[in-house]
């Protein structure tokens, strides 16, 4: 599922600014987009639009890595991506376009 640009933009900026007061830590939207993006990819290339979150993090873990992204404890951790998954799925909802994933 992709979503239009400026809701996919929006709900980056919000995503960041829940999880960073959620987690008293700055989050930067581009981190979520980028997350967007390699999320789409997995589903895509997996053929699993549900994939559940653990296994979406572990995804995701080595292509942040890849791509640059500073993944170590006081950065972006797994737990971290978690948390920004579950609040996507409360934007996605809110954007009338719920995701469904297995649990």
């Amino acid at each position: 599922m992709t979503l239009d640009k400026n809701i996919a933009q929006e709900g980056a900026d919000w995503i960041a600014e829940m999880v960073s007061e959620d987690l008293g830590g700055f989050v930067p939207a581009e981190l979520i987009d980028l997350i967007m993006e390699f999320e789409v990819k997995i589903r895509e290339d997996s053929n699993d639009a549900e994939m559940d979150h653990q296994t979406m993090v572990n995804k995701l873990v080595p292509m942040l890595e890849e791509d640059g992204v500073p993944m170590k404890e006081g950065a972006v951790t797994p737990s971290l991506i978690g948390e920004i998954l579950h609040w996507e799925d409360e934007f996605l909802s809110m954007a009338g376009q719920p995701r469904k994933v297995r649990t």
